[in-house]
């Protein structure tokens, strides 16, 4: 029997590839892209079929009424948030039992999976089969989807951020001199989720109605748009996010997060502008914000990044202050909370003392014993500048 390859790949035939899903699978099984049309459909010999499947083979389409009932019966959205292989009942007779999952590539919805079978139940293995076939034809569905929906100028800047499109090149297509010239990349998602699919084809077709210094790109299931001009201030930048949103909010008809890099000179620091643009977005979406610009948030991109380091090697925070967590989660006290708000205050006793609220007397008895329970030197700074990264590291995301 035929096995799947070990690792997701280019698929060059989509067909041959189907017709051997479908014999592991055992049934018929068919690849359509993100808007429901036929890529793909097996003819294994002896494999039943129905009217329905007939009608979307020769449509090249799922047929109206499937694709109604999908919407009514809540299907379409579960399609949304669900991976696994979802049976569909639907409300008329059919010698088919049907079965659909989404195929996704970057986190967005670039196909569907459909398998059918004349018998009660699946085999055991046919949910990871159905994973793994997902997999494999996840780039080529993707590639499609591109090749079919994208304007020139999105290639043109996927390439550029990609690094496959030399600054120089581009800015020929552009036609202006990219040595003397500002740019500034803009990026946007929608929520805290990644972007539907809905949503980043109404980003993309915004850069098009721009002039030609205006480009827009889907990439790695985020959206980015390119503005050149002969000078841009960070004020501009900072209204061009705002109006941006706004107007792509009433295009995607969902919550817009916008984020940009710096204003930079030169087209080839775009890319820079670019990382400084993915940078200020996770800080937006951890922080459930809309709008930012990297010259503005710059202290709090940096210690997000920081924070999310050291999170991610617990070996760094791990014994600096066990031993103030141990006392106050046994005993009740507070002087992690006092800790903090002492380095917050710049060290001033009493500021600290008012901010909880203490005389500054039991505010100096409360460091004199902290320093006792953890090994701390607030004397160094550099002692003092780890202990707010720890505290900052440990306090609630």
């Amino acid at each position: 029997m035929s096995e799947l390859p070990a690792e997701p790949g280019p698929v060059e035939d989509l067909f041959e590839a189907v017709d051997t899903a479908a014999r592991l699978l055992g049934g018929p099984v068919v690849v359509e892209d993100a808007d429901f049309r036929v890529l793909a459909y097996s003819a294994v010999a002896g494999q039943p079929n129905d009217e329905a499947r007939r009608s979307a083979i020769l449509n090249r389409r799922t047929p109206d009424r499937w694709l109604r009932w999908m919407e009514e019966s809540g299907i379409r959205q579960r399609l949304q948030r669900d991976d696994r292989l979802i049976r569909l009942d639907a409300p008329w007779p059919s010698p088919l039992r049907r079965y659909i999952r989404p195929v996704r590539s970057d986190g967005r919805v670039v196909g569907y999976l459909w398998l059918m079978s004349d018998d009660a139940e699946l085999a055991p293995d046919v949910e990871g089969l159905a994973r793994d076939f997902a997999g494999i034809v996840a780039p080529e569905l993707a590639r499609r989807g591109r090749a079919r929906g994208e304007h020139p100028g999105a290639r043109l800047l996927r390439r550029f951020l990609g690094g496959y499109l030399p600054a120089a090149q581009l800015a020929q297509e552009l036609e202006v001199d990219g040595d003397d010239v500002d740019a500034v990349i803009l990026v946007f998602g929608t929520g805290i989720q990644p972007p539907g699919a809905v949503a980043l084809r109404a980003l993309s077709r915004y850069a098009r109605m721009k002039p030609h210094t205006w480009l827009a790109a889907t990439l790695s299931a985020r959206t980015y748009l390119l503005h050149v001009a002969p000078e841009l201030s960070e004020a501009t930048v900072d209204q061009l996010v705002r109006e941006t949103s706004a107007d792509l909010e009433r295009a995607a008809r969902a919550p817009v997060c916008a984020a940009a890099g710096s204003a930079v000179h030169g087209l080839a620091s775009a890319l820079r502008s670019r990382e400084e643009a993915d940078l200020t977005l996770r800080v937006l979406q951890a922080r459930e914000r809309r709008t930012g610009c990297f010259s503005a948030l710059r202290h709090e991109v940096l210690l997000h990044e920081v924070v999310s380091f050291l999170r991610a090697r617990p070996v760094l925070t791990r014994g600096l202050l066990d031993g103030l967590s141990t006392h106050d989660r046994l005993h009740g006290t507070d002087y992690q909370r006092t800790l903090r708000v002492y380095l917050d205050s710049f060290g001033d006793v009493r500021r600290a003392a008012e901010a909880l609220h203490i005389h500054a007397n039991s505010m100096r008895y409360r460091l004199k014993r902290l320093a006792d329970l953890a090994p701390l030197d607030l004397d160094d700074p550099d002692a003092r500048l780890a202990v707010q990264l720890v505290l900052a590291a440990i306090r609630s995301p």
